[in-house]
């Protein structure tokens, strides 16, 4: 699957700058709006800013946002419908899974993860509540929408040195087995959806559903390498939160909260570009910064909260890659073996 290509500091001096003030304003506006969900604010503001590369491109800004709230809105409609009848909606929901996996395993393109976030999204919060549901898709609307209303404005303030439009190249997965493959992630994805209906918090849903992200991934060193480095953000995004927590403890005003986000999200977005790891590490880490702040501060034990959420995250990752690898060993090479024994007769 396409994964954003680290930044270069000669085309966008300027990316970390860009980055730290998305979430710093989405705290900001969470909190001017008074939104039940203010959490949700810096997460899709980093988030959805996070993958852009080079010169501004008008597409990407406004389409990535107004994509997702266009699937949020599509996902809600057969829960909406179908709430009352959980099977029939699992049928739909895993249904949705399959078209997502299959068409990141045949284009390479991530847009297929956009449509199973929103399912899973839609599909957990409104198996516990409708009324909670149409929260979540409503606050995730604004974010989305903010991103589109903010983004121009700081590429305007602070814009990118190199003229160039980023294309992305998606690489797809080998054609024998993408079926299989994509039946396979659809299956624990539509199984960990089922856990996380249990579980039934927000804060929990996000993050447990990031944890699945290693399943876009084809071979089981892709898998088992973004497990490593999903683990590692998971650690170095709660440290990090732990410390912001601390010092709101010390000294709780909104000022400090919005300069220790600004200064932790520059720090590790100017390590998307220098750092010695994987660019993802440091974006997932900042994402999940700012995660588990916006979940804690909103619980009466930060700790707790924290500990939950990091485990949800890491065991999650890693049984989903247990489960995947030892089905694709099973299933996909049994059914490589019996094509290539059909082409010898």
């Amino acid at each position: 699957m396409f994964v954003a290509p680290r930044p270069q500091i000669e085309d966008d001096p300027l990316f970390a700058v860009r980055l730290a003030i998305m979430p710093t304003i989405g705290f900001a506006v969470g909190m001017v709006l008074q939104s039940p969900m203010a959490m949700l604010f810096p997460i899709m503001m980093f988030s959805l800013m996070a993958g852009n590369r080079k010169a501004f491109d008008p597409k990407r800004a406004f389409g990535a946002p107004i994509a997702f709230s266009v699937m949020l809105w599509l996902m809600s409609l057969p829960v909406a419908l179908f709430y009352q009848t959980p099977l029939a909606l699992v049928v739909i929901m895993g249904a949705v899974y399959f078209v997502g996996f299959f068409m990141i395993q045949k284009t390479g393109n991530a847009m297929g993860m956009l449509f199973i976030v929103a399912a899973a999204l839609m599909s957990v919060m409104g198996l516990g509540s409708h009324t909670a549901m149409s929260y979540l898709r409503s606050e995730m609307t604004k974010a989305a929408l903010c991103v589109a209303l903010f983004a121009p404005l700081v590429y305007m303030l602070l814009p990118v040195k190199t003229t160039e439009i980023h294309v992305d190249h998606y690489v797809p997965a080998p054609e024998q087995g993408r079926v299989t493959r994509a039946l396979i992630r659809a299956g624990v994805m539509l199984a960990f959806s089922l856990y996380l209906y249990t579980i039934l918090d927000f804060g929990n849903v996000m993050l447990g559903i990031a944890g699945m992200f290693i399943l876009v991934f084809t071979t089981q060193g892709e898998i088992w390498r973004e497990v490593g480095q999903r683990s590692f953000a998971v650690i170095l995004g709660g440290c990090l939160s732990l410390i912001i927590l601390g010092t709101l403890t010390v000294s709780g005003h909104l000022v400090v909260l919005l300069s220790l986000t600004f200064l932790i999200v520059l720090f590790l977005s100017h390590k998307m570009m220098t750092g010695r790891l994987n660019t993802m590490v440091y974006q997932d880490a900042a994402s999940i910064m700012i995660s588990l702040v916006g979940s804690a501060m909103a619980s009466s034990d930060p700790a707790f909260a924290f500990l939950q959420r990091a485990g949800l995250t890491i065991i999650g990752a890693m049984v989903a890659a247990v489960v995947v690898s030892v089905l694709d060993r099973l299933l996909v090479r049994t059914e490589r073996r019996t094509s290539e024994e059909r082409s010898l007769h």
